[in-house]
C-alpha cells in the first residue's frame, strides 16, 4: 500500500534542486505529501489532546501535547511508523537533501504527534544537535500536517528565520500547516524557526494545529557542521511593533504582553534549573578528577613506594608542563632512568628541565622520538626522593582541531626504573 504519494515519490530530483536553492536556508514544502486516504486516517487516528503528554520544561501543563508512542496510537501510525525505517522513504529523503546515510529515529525523541491549541506559539530556535541516547548527529526535520481549511489569519505557520537575533536584517519565510504538506528543512547551528501563537476565532475554538514529526540522524556531520552538543536555544520574541511611547495598552495588546512574559521567564527558569544542574555534573566530574589525580602514581619500576598522587600527570599518561613526584624507596637507589616522548606537534624540540634529588638537568627531547635520560641519584631506604620535570612549551589539542581535547600536554613518561 502506497505511503508516499506515488507522484511525489518520480518528483525527487525537481524537489532536490527546491531544496537546494531555498532561502534562508535549506528546506521543501511538498503538497499532497502521502497518499491522501492515508492522511486522512492519520487524521481520524489523530489521539486526543492529554494534560500528561502537554508538560512543558518545568512540568507544568501547556497548550501543546506531544505523543512519541507512536507505534502505540493506531494501526495507521503503525503502518506509517514501518515505512519511515525503508530503504524506499530513506533513500528519497536523501535524493531531496542530498544527505546520505540518514538514519531512523525508533525513539522519536521529541517528534510524533504534536497538537497546538489556541494561544500556543513557539519562539524562534535551534534544535538540539546529538541523539541524547545514540549520540547521532541530527540532520532533518520532516513535519506532515494534517489541518484541513486552515486560515493563514490564525497564526500557526511554520517560520523559517534568517537571524531572529537581528530584527533589522531578518528574513522569514513561512509554510502555511495545511493539510497533507510535508516541510522539510535542514537542521543546523543557524536553522531557526518557529510558529507565531495560534488565534482561532470564537467560532473555530474546538480546532487545534496538528501535525506529525520525525527527526533524521547520520552516525558522520561534515566538520565545518558540527557543533558542542547543546539543547534547544530559543529567541524570545522581541517587543510588538506597534508598542510605543504614548500608546494606550487594549485588552488585546495585554494578553500578548502576559503570554510574552510567560514563555520568556518559563524559559529562563528552565535555563536556570537545567544550569544549577549541569553545575552540579560538573562539580562532581571535577571530585572526580581530583580523587584520580591524587591516586595516580608514576609507573615506577624498582623497590620503591609512593605516598602521595603525582602532580602534572593525568590517567591517560600525558605529562602537563609541570611535574612532581614523591617516592621512598625501599632499598638504597644509586640511580633513575626515564624515557620521555615529546609530541610531534610540537615540531621542534622540547626542552625539559629535570630535578631529582637535589641534583638539576637540563634535556632535549627530539617530537616524536623516545629519549632515553639516565640520572645519577644517591638515596637510602627509607628517604624520600623528589622528582620534579618542568616543560619549556605544550600542545593543546583542540587548539589544531585533532579533538575537542583542550588540555595543554608536553610530554609523556614511557618508563621510570630504579636502579638498587
Amino acid at each position: 500500500m502506497a505511503v508516499i504519494a506515488p507522484d511525489v515519490l518520480r518528483r525527487a530530483d525537481e524537489f532536490g534542486q527546491q531544496f537546494a536553492a531555498a532561502q534562508p536556508f535549506r528546506h521543501i514544502a511538498i503538497a499532497d505529501f502521502l497518499d491522501r486516504a492515508l492522511c486522512e486516517r492519520l487524521l481520524a487516528d489523530f489521539p486526543s489532546f492529554e494534560a500528561r503528554h502537554a508538560l512543558n520544561e518545568m512540568g507544568e501543563v501547556g497548550g501543546k501535547a506531544v505523543r512519541m508512542d507512536v507505534r502505540d496510537i493506531s494501526d495507521s501510525y503503525r503502518e506509517l511508523d514501518r515505512y519511515l525505517q525503508s530503504e524506499e522513504f530513506l533513500g528519497f529523503v536523501s535524493r531531496v537533501t542530498g544527505i546520505p546515510d540518514l538514519l531512523y529515529d525508533p525513539d522519536y525523541v521529541g517528534g510524533g504527534t504534536h497538537e497546538n491549541r489556541h494561544g500556543q506559539g513557539l519562539d524562534a530556535h535551534v534544535d538540539f544537535n546529538y541523539h541524547p541516547r545514540t549520540r547521532w548527529h541530527r540532520r532533518l526535520n520532516l513535519i506532515v500536517y494534517f489541518n484541513h481549511d486552515w486560515d493563514e489569519a490564525w497564526g500557526g505557520a511554520l517560520e523559517l528565520h534568517a537571524d531572529p537575533w537581528n530584527a533589522a536584517a531578518n528574513r522569514i519565510e513561512r509554510i502555511a500547516p495545511t493539510f497533507n504538506t510535508c516541510a522539510i528543512f535542514e537542521t543546523t547551528e543557524t536553522s531557526w524557526h518557529g510558529f507565531a501563537a495560534i488565534a482561532l476565532p470564537p467560532a473555530q475554538a474546538q480546532r487545534s494545529r496538528k501535525s506529525f514529526a520525525i527527526y533524521l540522524y547520520t552516525r558522520e556531520r561534515p566538520a565545518e557542521q558540527t557543533a558542542p552538543p547543546h539543547a534547544t536555544i530559543y529567541v524570545p520574541e522581541a517587543m510588538p511593533a506597534h508598542l510605543q511611547a504614548g500608546h494606550t495598552l487594549d485588552d488585546g495588546d495585554v494578553r500578548d504582553l502576559t503570554q510574552r512574559f510567560t514563555r520568556l521567564r518559563t524559559q529562563l527558569r528552565y535555563l536556570y534549573e537545567r544550569e544549577k544542574h549541569f553545575g552540579a555534573q560538573i562539580a562532581a566530574l571535577e571530585r572526580a578528577i581530583d580523587e584520580a589525580r591524587a591516586a595516580q602514581r608514576l609507573e615506577l619500576q624498582g623497590y620503591a613506594t609512593q605516598p602521595e598522587g603525582v602532580q602534572g600527570l593525568w590517567p591517560d599518561g600525558w605529562c602537563g608542563t609541570d611535574l612532581r613526584a614523591v617516592f621512598v624507596p625501599t632499598r638504597a637507589v644509586r640511580g633513575l632512568e626515564l624515557e620521555l616522548w615529546a609530541p610531534p606537534q610540537l615540531g621542534s624540540a622540547q626542552e625539559v628541565r629535570i630535578e631529582l634529588g637535589g641534583d638539576g638537568y637540563t634535556q632535549a627531547l627530539r617530537p616524536g622520538l623516545r629519549t632515553p635520560v639516565r640520572l645519577r641519584l644517591r638515596a637510602r631506604a627509607g628517604e624520600p626522593v623528589t622528582l620534579a620535570i618542568r616543560a619549556a612549551r605544550s600542545w593543546t589539542p583542540a587548539a589544531d582541531g585533532s579533538s575537542g581535547d583542550e588540555r595543554a600536554l608536553a610530554f609523556r613518561i614511557l618508563g621510570a626504573v630504579l636502579e638498587h
